[in-house]
């Protein structure tokens, strides 16, 4: 019978074996508690994107009018305007309609990022007011949502993510989805399975004679078996 080894690859598992000094029974457990928060992830990473799409679409709407996503003077970066045409594409070439709602929810969370970096900065004084929070600036928005894009790639791609500061992360979402949005943040707080699973200390911590990065064992008893 195949193991997991060869159903994952083993370039893909030494990464936890690595971080478990080659105890498979434990790296396995890692792969799986690595699995387990990617999943937890997903929700408020969900809710905290579809806030920004949501509001920052409605204040351009607010400013520029229904088709702002057309006006040379919002996109002004060709990686935003590519990303308008990749999504009238993509609609075209599934057989939807190419309407202005389907526009908006074809569009990743890149292009909605990509509207508060340094090229968009003339869009900041439309969209600061989403943001329900004093003194927050452009730059702060920028690195918040980049770190959060960074994140939910990994998670996409089934990479690990147990060495990332997690905590700092999930404060980071829930933060500025409250800020967006009250209500989602809300629903974050009630249905997010993170609390339960994460055990509010790093996963990984630096072995005191290597340097190593290795499983904390305070972390252990949260790991599955």
């Amino acid at each position: 019978m195949p193991t997991l080894i060869a159903a994952l690859s083993a370039e893909r598992f030494d990464t936890y074996l690595n971080w478990t000094g080659g105890d498979q029974a434990l790296a396995e457990r890692l792969y799986t508690y690595n699995v387990q928060l990617s999943a937890a992830l997903y929700g408020p990473l969900h809710m905290q994107e579809i806030a920004l799409r949501n509001m920052a679409d409605g204040a351009l709407i607010k400013r520029y009018g229904p088709t702002w996503f057309d006006d040379p003077a919002v996109l002004t970066i060709p990686y935003q305007t590519g990303c308008i045409a990749k999504a009238r594409q993509t609609l075209q070439q599934a057989g939807k309609a190419v309407t202005r709602s389907q526009i908006i929810a074809e569009l990743n969370f890149g292009f909605w990022s990509s509207l508060f970096g340094r090229q968009a900065h003339h869009l900041w004084q439309t969209l600061r007011p989403i943001f329900q929070a004093k003194g927050v600036q452009r730059g702060t928005i920028a690195q918040e949502l980049r770190e959060a894009r960074l994140l939910r790639n990994r998670v996409a791609h089934y990479e690990p993510i147990v060495a990332l500061p997690l905590a700092q992360r999930y404060a980071s979402i829930t933060t500025l989805t409250g800020w967006l949005s009250p209500s989602a943040a809300a629903w974050i707080a009630n249905y997010s399975t993170w609390p339960v699973l994460y055990p509010a200390v790093p996963i990984l911590v630096p072995d005191p004679a290597s340097g190593r990065l290795t499983v904390a064992p305070a972390v252990v008893p949260f790991l599955p078996n």
